[in-house]
């Protein structure tokens, strides 16, 4: 199964209507991780599961969300109340309060994997406003594909290409 993971767009809805028109049908879900800045009912949130932002005004947002099927529990926040640009240990104890075996996080604008303590950690980046190592990229998203003995995840820019030496595996 593959879940498309894109955050932080800060107002750039014509990026999320194209990932979600290029996308529906190919993946399982679609995750949005906060910062939109669009209102919750805004019809993009249809097939985008969101969670609220800092930049968020609109309280309708969820705080946060489990999302579980048969092989996969993810727990999706943004970050900023977990204050994930300082650390990963408020939403580290999160994760594991909701057991979850994948967390997906946004807020810092830089792209990342990492499994820690057995539960896989995914910052897509910004679509719209990349910062850090990889901000040359001009804005990222994350497909991940969850196999029965592995995570995979892939980084990708805006217009859709595989970044290919940002593509990770994980061992479940």
């Amino acid at each position: 199964m593959e879940y498309l993971i894109v955050s932080d767009a800060h107002g750039d809805r014509g990026i999320l209507e194209k990932l979600v028109a290029d996308y529906r049908g190919r993946v399982q879900a679609m995750f949005y991780v906060g910062d939109s800045e669009l209102k919750h009912d805004d019809e993009v949130f249809d097939t985008l599961l969101p969670v609220v932002g800092n930049m968020d005004r609109d309280p309708m947002f969820p705080d946060d969300r489990l999302y579980q099927e048969q092989q996969v529990s993810i727990y999706i926040a943004h970050g900023h109340l977990y204050h994930t640009e300082r650390s990963l240990s408020q939403l580290e104890a999160a994760a594991q309060a909701q057991n979850a075996n994948v967390v997906l996080t946004g807020h810092t604008h830089q792209l990342g994997a990492e499994m820690i303590d057995g539960i896989l950690y995914i910052n897509p980046g910004s679509i719209a406003f990349p910062r850090g190592q990889y901000a040359y990229l001009k804005g990222t998203y994350a497909i991940l594909s969850v196999l029965p003995d592995r995570f995979d995840v892939q980084f990708y820019t805006r217009d859709e290409q595989p970044v290919e030496e940002l593509k990770a595996s994980f061992k479940r």
